[in-house]
């Protein structure tokens, strides 16, 4: 008995949804590391909120019989964010299912489709990790363009205006300019304070193949046991981050990044699923999607900083 629709399902849920996931986290040298770092998260509820620290609680030093200060303090707010839903769908015609002869045939139908799914779906989102958020109608993840900007482009992050509060504007250099190690280091500078340092540092290949060039009489290489390493990324090791090329970063653009407050949130209820049965009324075909509803956040946006304009 050949398989049916129900089992074509089993099979992808078993056979292919767990490869899809896996390659995925393995697409991207930023979601490498935040797999390293524990920071992709499950979670639910109607919006992402996160606790963000803005201030110090009241200190001072004393002598004797001095008093202290007891007053209250907010020290912290709630950044908002909504979540982002992706969709893939695959769609194949009753007939191709019913000339195949075989249940091997019928998977072989349904492989290249998972296989073109999966590559899909990536492509959205690592394209959408390094936006804006104003892809699809504003229906994108909330990329690092968004997440890092100063409030000279985007005043409003998180549910927190940038224009009243600035101690949520990231870092960013407009000017750019000629590559060159000094603008990579002053930025990186701009957001080390004290032991917190950038551990990242993402580029376009045009503008890593450059740097390779400079520097490569003293060039660092990726230990082999670094987990960007370990998947097949290469890099250059600069001062205690690890410089990487990435096929999705945005033409001239370097993103400087401490991954320590940056997550990818996943939804639990929309965790890379694989819908029930649609069976169209009209048409003979197998039709399903794929879904997942995420958002990408950064807590801490002066911790990281993006140089543009870099030729």
């Amino acid at each position: 008995m050949a398989l049916t629709y129900d089992d074509l399902d089993v099979a992808v849920r078993k056979a292919f949804l767990p490869g899809i996931v896996n390659q995925f986290f393995k697409a991207t040298p930023l979601l490498v590391r935040l797999m390293t770092k524990n920071n992709v998260k499950l979670r639910g509820g109607r919006k992402i909120a996160q606790p963000v620290v803005y201030d110090e609680l009241p200190s001072g030093y004393y002598s004797g019989l001095d008093t202290f200060d007891t007053s209250y303090k907010q020290t912290h707010t709630y950044a908002e964010w909504d979540w982002k839903s992706a969709y893939v769908n695959v769609t194949i015609p009753g007939d191709d299912i019913a000339r195949a002869e075989s249940d091997q045939e019928i998977i072989g139908i349904l492989r290249p489709k998972m296989e073109v799914a999966s590559l899909t779906m990536r492509k959205k989102l690592c394209e959408g990790i390094y936006s804006d958020g104003t892809g699809d109608g504003g229906k994108a993840v909330d990329g690092l363009l968004n997440g890092l900007d100063d409030g000279n482009t985007y005043s409003t992050y998180g549910g927190i205006s940038r224009s009243t509060n600035t101690w949520w504007k990231g870092n960013v250099d407009s000017t750019g300019g000629s590559l060159t190690l000094d603008m990579i280091q002053d930025m990186y500078g701009t957001c080390m304070d004290g032991d917190e340092h950038p551990d990242l540092i993402v580029m376009p290949p045009a503008l890593y193949n450059k740097l390779w060039a400079r520097v490569q009489p003293q060039q660092r290489f990726l230990p082999k046991d670094s987990d960007l390493a370990q998947v097949g990324f290469e890099g250059i090791t600069f001062n205690r981050a690890v410089i990487v090329p990435d096929n999705y970063c945005p033409s001239g653009t370097i993103f400087v990044l401490n991954t320590k407050y940056i997550q990818f949130v996943i939804n639990t209820n929309r965790n890379f699923v694989w819908t029930p049965p649609k069976e169209p009324t009209n048409q003979d075909a197998y039709v399903r999607q794929l879904l997942v509803m995420c958002n990408l956040i950064v807590t801490a946006p002066w911790r990281s900083g993006i140089i543009k304009n870099v030729t």
